[in-house]
C-alpha cells in the first residue's frame, strides 16, 4: 500500500498528493468523487502509463553517464582475479569485490565485451563460491547471463584441458533457467534488436540470450590468460 510519508522527492515531480490519495482511494475500494474519477483517466493512468514504457525501455540506463569509478574497481578487481586489462585511466588502490559479486556487478552494470569475455578465465583461474555465485544468480535475475557463462568456461576447460568443479551449478541453473529473452551485454536499440533475433548463436539462444558471443573467441582470449 501506498504511504504518503514515504512518497520521495522523485515521484513528487511526477503524481502530486491528490493524485497520490486518489490512487490510494482506488485500491482501497473507495468511491471516487467526479473531480477524482477525471483526474483517474485525464492524469493519473497517462502517468503511470508513461512510466511504465520509459522503465520497459530502459530509458534511465541509456542517458546515464558511463560510471567511471566503477569501472576502476571492475578493472582493478579483474586484474586482482588474474585479468590483466590495459586501461588508460589511473588505477588507485581499490575495495576487492568478491569475485561472485564482481560477476553479478559486471553482467547487470558494466556489461562491456571485454568485461563479459574475462569472466569465463576468472571462473577458470579462481576459487569460487558456488553458492554464493547461485545466490548473485537469483538476487539480480541473472540466472541465464551465469548459466551461459559458466557453461563457456566448461567448454573451454574441455578444450584447454583445465580442472573446474563447475558442473554442479551449471545443472542448477539450466534447470532454473528463464525463459523470457535477454541480453548478455549491452542493450541496443530495436533494430539491432532484430538483428540479433536472427543471428544469436545456437547456444546462447538455448539460454534464451541475445548477443553475438562466440565459443572460438572465448577460447581464444582464455588462452591469452592461462
Amino acid at each position: 500500500m501506498i504511504n504518503l510519508n514515504k512518497v520521495d522527492m522523485a515521484i513528487g515531480k511526477i503524481l502530486g498528493k491528490v493524485e497520490v490519495n486518489t490512487i490510494i482511494k482506488r485500491i482501497k475500494g473507495k468511491p471516487l468523487k467526479q473531480t477524482e474519477r477525471n483526474y483517474l483517466s485525464r492524469s493519473i493512468r497517462p502517468k503511470l502509463l508513461a512510466a511504465r514504457i520509459l522503465t520497459q525501455e530502459k530509458l534511465l540506463e541509456k542517458i546515464n553517464r558511463p560510471d567511471k569509478s566503477l569501472e576502476k574497481k571492475i578493472i582493478y578487481n579483474l586484474n586482482k582475479y588474474g585479468y590483466t586489462l590495459i586501461t588508460i585511466m589511473k588505477l588507485k588502490k581499490q575495495k576487492i569485490i568478491k569475485i561472485e559479486d564482481l560477476i553479478g556487478i559486471i553482467i547487470t552494470k558494466q556489461p562491456k565485451p571485454r568485461y563479459i569475455e574475462a569472466i569465463p578465465v576468472i571462473l577458470l583461474k579462481n576459487k569460487i563460491d558456488l553458492f554464493k555465485l547461485a545466490e548473485v544468480a537469483f538476487k539480480y535475475n541473472i540466472k541465464n547471463q551465469i548459466g551461459y557463462l559458466v557453461e563457456t568456461a566448461i567448454i573451454i576447460a574441455k578444450k584447454l584441458k583445465i580442472k573446474h568443479d563447475l558442473n554442479k551449478i551449471l545443472e542448477y541453473l539450466q534447470n532454473n533457467k528463464e525463459k523470457h529473452k535477454e541480453f548478455l551485454g549491452e542493450e541496443k536499440d530495436d533494430l539491432y534488436k532484430n538483428f540479433l533475433i536472427k543471428t544469436t548463436p545456437p547456444r546462447m539462444k538455448k539460454w534464451n540470450l541475445l548477443g553475438r558471443y562466440f565459443d572460438n573467441d572465448f577460447i581464444k582470449n582464455t588462452e591469452a590468460y592461462l
